[in-house]
């Protein structure tokens, strides 16, 4: 390997983006666990009725704890997401500079890049603006990530109504 420090460098690069992927499904595992118990507690508080200021700042704190778990989760989700992009443009742009786009598998127009593989076209992007097109992929169309950022944000909007309307049925 003494010979080849980039073969090396992409062997570490696929081990982190199989690491990262796991980390963005364990923590959306978490707080989704943690956003349904939040939920669950909620539906429960508000089946009972409300008829106090007590159960009216019950719900409030519910759903304020609700909010917060959400951001947090969404939070450590752009992080890794972020995490994510940058390393498989990095094991892409080894890639492009190993050959490995440009060997094809005999008899075949299949290259030689590994899992996770971007087209020849998205690297060529990635070498003339590496920040540009990590911005741009973090939400992009077709992907899990994209679904789960929406699915944090249909919480935010859960907690966000029920805090809303707690408000005006709790004052009037």
């Amino acid at each position: 390997m003494k010979d080849f420090p980039n073969l090396e460098i992409w062997r570490e690069a696929l081990a982190h983006l199989r690491h990262l992927s796991d980390d963005v499904w364990k923590g959306f595992r978490l707080f989704l666990a943690l956003n349904g118990f939040v939920l669950t507690l909620l539906i429960v508080r508000l089946s009972v009725g409300f008829g106090s200021f007590t159960k009216v700042t019950e719900v409030a704190t519910l759903c304020g704890i609700g909010i917060g778990v959400t951001l947090a989760g969404r939070y450590l989700l752009l992080r890794h997401r972020v995490y994510y992009l940058q390393m498989l443009a990095k094991k892409s742009l080894i890639e492009m500079d190993l050959g490995l786009y440009a060997t094809k598998l005999k008899d075949s127009e299949t290259d030689l890049a590994f899992p996770w593989r971007l087209t020849p076209e998205v690297v060529r992007e990635i070498q003339s603006d590496f920040d540009a097109w990590v911005k741009k992929s973090i939400r992009s169309k077709g992907t899990i990530a994209r679904v789960q950022f929406w699915f944090y944000e249909a919480l935010l909007g859960v907690y966000a109504a029920t805090l809303v309307t707690t408000a005006i049925v709790g004052i009037g």
